[in-house]
């Protein structure tokens, strides 16, 4: 039995309207993401755009071919729109308006004005040219593993593999140069197929920005929200999960005299000195260095790598920078008197199991924290270190 082509297109029109909706609401719950406006956008445009279709013959030519494959056309763009946006770039106006301009240009001579083979040929290659820079924007997006940016990627190479089979299959759309497209049940398939696509597509849409959502909350929950620094906590975890083995050297930095700049000069001073400590932390060190602030103005940074030589001219480096840095601050018009003093543990992290390298780092922490000691009991301002006998 053939489905009826009318029903089975009504349904699309319906579910089209409904995932418009839901990308509105999905919107409405998160304002700060944008993208998901854009592709509600997206659902909105392709709705009007196959309604047009089907009322070929109901309405006007112009508005039935023209205004409505322009609206598919700009429902693409639209999608492209969105995914820049969603990479947070500027949304680009050409591929939007240029490209349903062409098509609109375009039925002004033949043989599109009047084949209708010809202009299905026509659509499926601008269609073509959108989804592919869709594709290209979702890969050159594609900075970290994400398997919703991995379906929306496959579901768009889809479309546009099904969209582009549109060109050698044309005389099965096409009959007495009448579009059959809305009107004939063998072609009832690619309904059931849009309506497939459409809601796979919105629902990976979704699903990144909610992937992206949850990534910023876990970053959050590891990350020091004066400094941008990690914290403790995450800390902890990047150190342990970064598979660091071999030499490393564990430095704890304490800054001298910050309770005295706190307890002068204000709290807000003391906010002032530790986003400098942390940026002198961040122009000194390795990008692969782990830096946190444990709390206070206690700082750690983990040196993969580091022998007692490195170490130790990472740590002046910081000394120096920091002393220079604090030199050129000031405070109710007075400079600030603020060092810091560093200690130093020296050993080895084993090569694999989680037990033994959160061992290892608690020994190192211990004796880093023995060697800070030493340095502030020594007159501040220097360098103390140790080497962990226990793990060479």
């Amino acid at each position: 039995m053939l489905l009826d082509p009318w029903t089975l297109w009504l349904v699309v029109l319906i579910v089209g309207l409904l995932l418009a909706a839901s990308m509105l609401f999905a919107w409405a719950l998160t304002p700060d993401e944008p993208a998901l406006g854009f592709w509600a956008v997206f659902s909105g445009l392709l709705v009007a755009g196959v309604s047009g279709g089907m009322a070929r013959g109901l309405i006007p030519d112009y508005v039935s071919i023209e205004l409505a494959n322009a609206a598919i056309l700009l429902a693409y763009g639209t999608l492209h729109a969105g995914l820049r946006c969603f990479d947070r770039q500027r949304p680009r106006m050409a591929p939007l308006l240029l490209v349903p301009l062409v098509w609109i240009v375009a039925l002004r001579f033949p043989p599109f004005n009047d084949v209708v083979a010809g202009r299905v040929v026509l659509i499926a290659l601008l269609i073509g040219v959108l989804l592919v820079l869709c594709l290209i924007q979702t890969w050159r997006g594609w900075t970290s593993p994400s398997r919703p940016r991995l379906a929306v990627f496959v579901l768009l190479a889809l479309i546009l593999v099904l969209n582009l089979a549109r060109i050698p299959l044309v005389a099965t759309q096409v009959e007495q140069n009448r579009l059959t497209t809305f009107t004939d049940p063998r072609n009832a398939v690619v309904g059931i197929v849009a309506i497939g696509i459409a809601i796979f597509l919105n629902y990976a849409l979704v699903l990144m920005v909610r992937e992206r959502a949850e990534l910023t909350h876990r970053s959050a929950a590891r990350r020091d929200e004066l400094t941008g620094l990690l914290n403790r906590r995450g800390f902890v975890e990047q150190a342990l999960a970064a598979g660091t083995s071999g030499p490393v050297a564990l430095m704890f930095l304490d800054l001298d005299h910050f309770k005295q700049v706190n307890d002068r000069f204000g709290h807000a001073t003391g906010d002032r000195v530790l986003e400098t400590f942390a940026r002198v932390l961040s122009l000194n060190l390795r990008q692969g260095d782990i830096v946190a602030r444990m709390g206070g103005e206690e700082f750690a940074v983990l040196l993969p790598g580091a022998d007692e030589e490195a170490a130790r001219q990472a740590a002046d480096r910081i000394r120096e920078a920091f002393r220079r840095a604090v030199g050129e601050m000031r405070a109710e018009g007075l400079p600030l008197a603020c060092s810091s003093s560093i200690g130093i543990a020296l050993g080895r992290f084993p090569a694999d199991g989680e037990a033994a390298r959160r061992a290892r780092l608690k020994a190192l922490t211990a004796i880093a924290d023995a060697a800070l000691y030493r340095a502030k009991s020594s007159g501040r301002d220097r360098v103390a270190m140790t080497t962990d006998t226990a793990s060479g």
